[in-house]
């Protein structure tokens, strides 16, 4: 359901949750703060970059206390958490003294405090309309059109980074593990640092592969994964693809039905590998449930209605609130 009025965003159209609230119908009007309070009347909220406002914190304070006047609510998606862009010290105190959102959105709570001083919303990640296909991939039916047993795409070579180091330990001990037993595996290795791909050739490395794994997020803190999935998660089931991923924390919240199999070790990674390429009939069945599960529940269509219903709950309740105010 959309709003009569206009929703003011700091994101770009290439944000996937701008993309979707407009293909729903909902009014999106893109501004900077020079824009800003010109721009307020009317509006139903504003939809901020908090990582990038708080790094100029008078005019953050200016913007908000805006909001305030006009009682129109700011909402921030944190698809970062825990890394949270690895926001300065200086900042993250000023946010844990202001908790400046009304509407916390989170592909992770973990933080959640030092954002908002209300209820924090779970709020996934999901699959881009163009990832969506009305149909698994044609090699479940057809298995010569498989070209890969195992393939994983991703940031592998940034040396700086603990998360894409433990990536390649994870990846190397696993392959490792079926050459130990015996078992011969095509695999498809592309670290997306050196070796970009474009939408087309995901969904084809996707749909031409019989298991795509997922392991890791760069939003990770060393001893402190997030508990949230990366787009990776969603995108591949969309895709008609099979998807073995690492465990989180939300994937009983996200997948309720048990659809989303899981691993949370190197070794029981490779039993579930040697178990779904022997058993054909059952993978295409698992990955059917997800594929049928994330195209219903999970795609930021979905996401964008979600939003909608937040903000109009928001201010239902925010208007009984200053009703009783009055009295």
């Amino acid at each position: 359901m959309t709003s009569k009025g206009p929703l003011l965003t700091a994101h770009a159209d290439s944000n996937p949750l701008v993309a979707a609230l407009r293909e729903i119908g909902q009014e999106v009007i893109q501004c900077d703060y020079h824009q800003f309070e010109s721009l307020l009347p009317g509006c139903i909220g504003y939809y901020g970059n908090l990582f990038s406002e708080i790094k100029r914190p008078s005019t953050f304070v200016a913007m908000r206390r805006a909001l305030t006047r006009q009682s129109i609510p700011y909402i921030f998606w944190n698809r970062d958490a825990p890394w949270h862009v690895g926001i300065k010290p200086h900042y993250r105190y000023l946010l844990q003294a202001m908790k400046p959102v009304d509407l916390y959105l989170a592909h992770s709570i973990q933080d959640a405090g030092w954002f908002t001083r209300g209820e924090p919303h779970y709020f996934p990640n999901a699959a881009r309309r163009s990832y969506c296909q009305a149909t698994l991939s044609p090699a479940f039916a057809k298995p010569e059109l498989w070209r890969y047993d195992i393939s994983f795409f991703g940031a592998i070579g940034n040396e700086k980074r603990t998360n894409c180091l433990h990536r390649k330990i994870f990846l190397d001990t696993v392959r490792s593990h079926l050459e130990q037993r015996g078992i011969v595996t095509r695999w498809r290795i592309i670290d997306t640092i050196h070796e970009p791909l474009t939408e087309v050739q995901q969904l084809e490395l996707i749909r031409t592969t019989r298991i795509n794994l997922n392991f890791g997020a760069m939003c990770d803190l060393p001893g402190n994964p997030s508990w949230g999935m990366p787009e990776r998660v969603f995108g591949i089931p969309a895709a008609g693809g099979f998807l073995l991923t690492d465990w989180r924390e939300s994937i009983p919240d996200t997948f309720p039905d048990d659809s989303c199999d899981h691993f949370r070790t190197p070794s029981e990674c490779v039993e579930k590998i040697i178990h779904y390429l022997g058993n054909p009939e059952i993978m295409c069945a698992r990955g059917k449930r997800l594929h049928t599960e994330v195209l219903a529940h999970n795609t930021y269509e979905v996401r964008a209605k979600q939003l909608m219903d937040l903000l109009n709950r928001f201010s239902r309740v925010k208007h009984v609130s200053d009703k009783t105010a009055e009295k």
